[in-house]
């Protein structure tokens, strides 16, 4: 019996079947870890709910972050976050930083790996060092803070500008972006036709994704250049709320990584956000009065990804809803303003839609 297969009988629920496509996945794991030049595994969810490790292969050309076979060592939520963000949602997660099981610092790139019904049964890892990648980190975070104190000298003096009134400024904006979406709205109940008024609803979410960068912006006690990603996911969260058809119990739940986001990036984010919870509140419970959506921001080094997931009845990415604006709206503003990719799963258990973006 291999190594494998003795670690999964014996720490996970995984059938037999399973089993056999872990040990097929891992034969061609020396194969890529030479092809990629690091370090590759394979985890496997645990019976009770934890991880471990069951295939690892080390490239023989350059240099492994790796003096020993970690086979059979569990794996820690707190050190490797990627692996069990893939593991929970079946959602791909690039650029994470990790501490490896011999505390040094790396990389992973994770990906799910789904049995025949798509159920995730263990992660692919790829992983790679980055002790100098850091020390050239560290350096650079002197140079900022060196610049950092020049920055505030520049503001004690009071030659970088007025905040209060840039607040103002957005205060302004937010109002009046706020009474743009109630016109748009009375505009929607006073109207007959059913599709004009589905089309002034949108839009109404859409210019509330758009103030609510203002609204935190003006809320903002510290840098109004930036907006922390989790603040901006809960307010999003606030406005879609009162969005669920009438009749109909679904929660929103926000999860993940808190960042610092450029304005720019904010907004688009937010636009994103808006539009795949909009998409899933309208059509992912039809016939069903009960639902979740949950949103989950997962931050990396390089990549950071925005995963929006529910447990609805799914549909066919291959087959878009007729006119669906959104969706084609989503996918511009991943790749013309976010420079990311889209990646979308669907099935009768639920869809999952995925996008990355570069860090700043």
């Amino acid at each position: 019996m291999s190594v494998l297969r003795e670690l999964c009988k014996e720490r996970t629920d995984l059938s037999a079947q399973d089993i056999d496509q872990l040990e097929r996945t891992a034969e061609q794991l020396p194969l890529m870890a030479e092809l990629t030049g690091c370090d590759v595994f394979i985890d496997c969810a645990t019976s009770d709910g934890g991880a471990v490790v069951i295939a690892q292969a080390r490239p023989s050309t350059v240099g492994s972050a790796y003096h020993k076979s970690v086979v059979g060592e569990y794996v820690m939520p707190d050190k490797e976050p990627a692996v069990f963000h893939a593991l929970g949602i079946q959602a791909p997660a690039r650029d994470i930083k990790a501490i490896t099981q011999e505390e040094r610092a790396v990389r992973q790139d994770v990906v799910p790996i789904l049995n025949r019904e798509d159920r995730c049964i263990a992660v692919l890892i790829r992983e790679k060092d980055i002790r100098e990648e850091l020390l050239q980190e560290k350096k650079f975070q002197q140079l900022a803070q060196n610049y950092e104190a020049e920055d505030l000298s520049l503001r004690s003096s009071g030659d970088f500008g007025d905040e209060t009134l840039l607040r103002e400024v957005h205060h302004r904006i937010k109002n009046n972006l706020q009474l743009v979406a109630s016109i748009l709205n009375l505009q929607a109940r006073r109207c007959d036709d059913g599709t004009t008024r589905k089309i002034l609803r949108e839009n109404v979410g859409r210019v509330l994704s758009i103030a609510a960068i203002h609204d935190i912006i003006t809320k903002n006690t510290g840098d109004i250049r930036v907006i922390d990603s989790l603040t901006l996911l809960d307010q999003l969260r606030k406005n879609l709320q009162s969005f669920v058809p009438d009749g109909k119990r679904i929660t929103i739940q926000i999860s993940g990584d808190k960042v610092d986001l450029t304005t720019d990036v904010a907004s688009s984010v937010s636009l994103v956000v808006n539009e795949l919870i909009s998409n899933a509140l309208e059509h992912a419970f039809e016939g069903r009065e009960t639902g979740n959506i949950r949103v989950a921001f997962c931050a990396g080094s390089m990549f950071h990804t925005v995963t929006v997931s529910d447990d609805g009845i799914g549909f066919d990415p291959a087959s878009p809803r007729k006119g669906s604006l959104g969706l084609n709206l989503v996918d511009a503003t991943v790749r013309d303003r976010l420079h990311g990719h889209i990646s979308v799963h669907s099935d009768c258990h639920g869809s999952r839609l995925s996008f990355d973006f570069k860090t700043e």
